[in-house]
């Protein structure tokens, strides 16, 4: 589920997805002794940052630009859309990592140690992951927070969405959808029980994230009066 963060493999391996970086730790009621300027909004008086936003929203455009859409290129709808996606990913993650915590989830240390060292083993020695490190402008220690607020949200999601499974009918009508776009590019598409894992797979997707979706709708609804805005 939700993943991201450095670059490479660290990409696919870190923070929160659907969801964006949650904040910086801080207590409860620091954000309102902070410059409201500081910040880009406050959930339940936790406060995201203007740095952590402006940080965020330069991943997600190298992202775009790696998909040959490039910011400088967006009109100023575009722009709008993808500033508002950001600020909103990231309220959803401190607020899924908020209700998390209420809900008494929690990670031990040792198993971020663990997830770290899964990490570390995607690069060729220490320094190279040192320096994946520097590029980010981020130390191990807060790559070991954020991976803990990563870690504490994937498993409330996992005990809230539950197991999902993806029938011979779902992964036919998948199939019938790559198959039309293959022949649409005049490309031979694949047999099917060659590529029913990923098939299957995406169907899995589909649904986990549909089921995340709505989980976090029902959140932003119920917490409305505790999420506030400074960002025009």
């Amino acid at each position: 589920m939700m993943k991201r963060i450095l670059t490479g493999i660290l990409l696919l391996s870190v923070a929160v997805l659907v969801l964006g970086a949650c904040s910086n730790d801080s207590s409860k009621g620091n954000a309102e002794k902070e410059n409201k300027e500081d910040m880009v909004a406050t959930v339940d008086g936790k406060g995201i940052s203007k740095k952590d936003y402006e940080k965020e929203l330069d991943v997600m455009k190298a992202t775009y630009e790696q998909q040959g859409m490039p910011a400088d290129q967006m009109d100023s709808k575009q722009k709008e859309e993808l500033e508002k996606s950001v600020l909103d990913q990231m309220i959803n993650a401190e607020l899924l990592l908020q209700t998390a915590e209420k809900d008494g989830v929690s990670i031990e240390d040792k198993e971020v140690d663990a997830e770290l060292e899964k990490i570390k083993t995607n690069f060729e020695d220490e320094k190279q992951f040192e320096e994946a490190l520097k590029k980010n402008e981020m130390t191990e220690k807060e790559l070991k927070s954020q991976l803990k607020k990563q870690m504490t949200v994937n498993k409330y999601l996992d005990s809230k969405i539950g197991e999902v499974e993806a029938t011979d009918e779902e992964i036919q009508a998948m199939y019938d959808q790559y198959k039309q776009m293959a022949q649409a590019q005049k490309q031979e598409p694949e047999e099917l029980e060659k590529i029913k894992p990923q098939l299957e797979q995406q169907v899995l997707s589909g649904k986990e994230n549909e089921k995340i979706s709505k989980l976090v709708e029902d959140l932003r609804k119920e917490n409305e009066d505790k999420i506030e805005i400074h960002k025009a």
